[in-house]
């Protein structure tokens, strides 16, 4: 339309000179003009195929060639005008349109030349105009091509976007459905403070309390606030950062803890957690599996009572043989050497049920909670008096025992729950000796929470490791490693797991570094207990 309007303009202005060539040349210009209008406005137009829509610019490009031969060639006015349905073919995709108007084009410019031969400054003037409708018209093509494939690109991108947030919001309707289903676990979402945003059926069924209820609660707000305080105080660190454990640092935090139900009541909750980027609507956070773990306390619980009493029951005619076993000793009655061979026997395996009698009893005990007795110590002499303890033993597996480190290291503890850590300690480094190894107990003061003192008690062994996917495992309730079963090694598996519970409720940390064929070092690190009054 406008390179319509423009042609018949210069035509009419043009018309009104009265010099022109052939005013049957412009007139005819003006009519192929109007005739390429009326074609494009009919309905026709979109139905012709893509080839055939050249036909209109080229048209135009016609008008502008017979408009300038009316005008007289050696004028040239009018060849500016062949711009315009250049760059209306410029436009189109691909490169066939805009070689097809710039081929029309050329034509048009070089008319002088073909008809008017002997004048070298027409193929000057044909020359230039050619190359700058050229360059003109290149650039406006590769700047639309440039947008044009941009915007296929926009567009495929928003396409992709569009099914991936179709996906994305199919895959969070999925796994809110399943997160409902859930109902043996409580799923909680919580934000970067520990306050609730979400909760599952499983959380309303196991913290006892509507969904409604929970959210906009802070999770430590439900957890048990003496056992909070207490681990507070312990780890000198907030109540959020102690709930999340590893998750506060990126990592997954595995617990247990009581929560308080709405009747005063408490339950045991095993909870992980993990941090959770942003989910629309969800800010970032964290997020928090809980089960219920009441059912495995009580069946501990059953069968702590049932060791317990079984324990206790066997003392007695365990205190009855060994006392009887000490009069035979006694009596003056001559005994040969093959009676005393037989009297070593009852007494040495009566002494190994009355340690294991002891230990089941202590693994019972510990479930209730262990009795202190803080006093000023000397650890130094609680290892000694452990070594000495050990001694036979070691002597009949051909290991030596060694002491190394400080000569004194005091501290507030219980003489006798410390040396019962030295004791499985150097008893477990004995047994999984070779002969002529030797097992190396070091004692070092180390500084301790808040500034306070610590000792560190280090058994260090020469025997066979421990592979590394049992490592974690050691702590564990009658846990046996393959090569304790394989060598047939005497136990039940409670040593280690009795130093566990001992150091956690001293306040200290047990750390295990074992290579497979080099031995294996255990570390215990005790504080200072409180003494009563503080």
């Amino acid at each position: 339309m406008p390179t319509t309007v423009l042609l018949l303009l210069v035509t009419a202005a043009l018309l009104r000179v009265a010099d022109l060539e052939s005013r049957a040349l412009a007139l005819a210009a003006g009519a192929l003009a109007v005739t390429v209008q009326l074609a494009a406005l009919g309905p026709w137009w979109a139905r012709w195929p893509p080839a055939a829509r050249y036909a209109l610019p080229l048209g135009h490009i016609v008008a502008v060639g017979l408009l300038d031969l009316g005008a007289g060639l050696e004028l040239g006015l009018v060849d500016v005008l062949v711009l315009l349905p250049l760059l209306s073919l410029s436009l189109r995709p691909g490169s066939a349109g805009i070689s097809v108007g710039l081929g029309a084009s050329a034509v048009v410019l070089f008319m002088p030349v073909l008809m008017v031969p002997g004048r070298p400054y027409v193929w000057l003037q044909g020359g230039i105009a050619v190359l700058v409708v050229a360059y003109l018209a290149w650039v406006v093509h590769a700047i639309v091509e440039d947008e044009r494939r941009q915007g296929q690109q926009l567009e495929q991108a928003r396409t992709e976007l569009a099914v991936q947030a179709r996906e994305l919001r199919a895959s969070r309707d999925v796994l809110n459905s399943i997160v409902q289903a859930a109902t043996e676990q409580a799923i909680v979402g919580m934000d970067r403070h520990g306050v609730v945003l979400t909760a599952n059926s499983g959380a309303e069924r196991i913290l006892d309390r509507d969904a409604e209820e929970l959210v906009g609660t802070s999770f430590t707000d439900l957890v048990d606030p003496a056992v909070l305080a207490q681990r507070v105080a312990r780890d000198a660190s907030s109540p959020l950062a102690v709930v999340l454990g590893a998750a506060a640092s990126g990592g997954t935090g595995v617990s247990e803890w009581p929560v308080v139900l709405p009747d005063g009541s408490s339950r045991p909750l095993e909870i992980v957690v993990t941090p959770r980027p942003a989910i629309e609507p969800l800010p970032a956070g964290f997020v928090l599996v809980g089960t219920d773990v009441s059912a495995r306390h009580e069946e501990q619980r059953l069968q702590d009572e049932f060791i317990g009493l079984v324990s206790h029951e066997l003392r007695t005619p365990l205190s009855s043989i060994l006392s009887y076993l000490e009069l035979l000793r006694l009596d003056r009655a001559p005994l040969s050497e093959d009676q005393r061979g037989y009297l070593e026997v009852v007494e040495r395996n009566a002494v190994r049920l009355r340690q294991l009698v002891d230990d089941l009893l202590l693994s019972a005990q510990l479930v209730h909670g262990l009795s202190w007795a803080p006093e000023e110590l000397d650890v130094v002499e609680v290892v000694h008096a452990a070594v000495a303890t050990q001694q036979p033993a070691a002597r009949a597996a051909e290991v030596e025992l060694r002491i190394a480190g400080d000569g004194e290291v005091p501290l507030v503890s219980d003489a006798q729950r410390l040396g019962q850590v030295v004791d499985n300690l150097l008893s477990n480094a004995v047994k999984h000796s070779p002969p002529g190894a030797s097992v190396v107990v070091t004692i070092e003061r180390v500084p301790g929470p808040d500034g306070g003192r610590a000792a560190a008690v280090r058994v260090r062994d020469e025997g066979s490791g421990i592979a590394a996917d049992e490592l974690a495992r050691l702590t564990e309730r009658f846990y046996r490693t393959r090569d304790t079963r394989r060598r047939r090694v005497r136990g039940v598996g409670l040593g280690l797991s009795l130093v566990k519970t001992i150091v956690d409720e001293h306040g200290g940390t047990l750390t295990i570094d074992s290579t497979p064929g080099a031995g294996t070092e255990v570390r215990v690190v005790v504080p200072d207990l409180p003494q009563a009054g503080d």
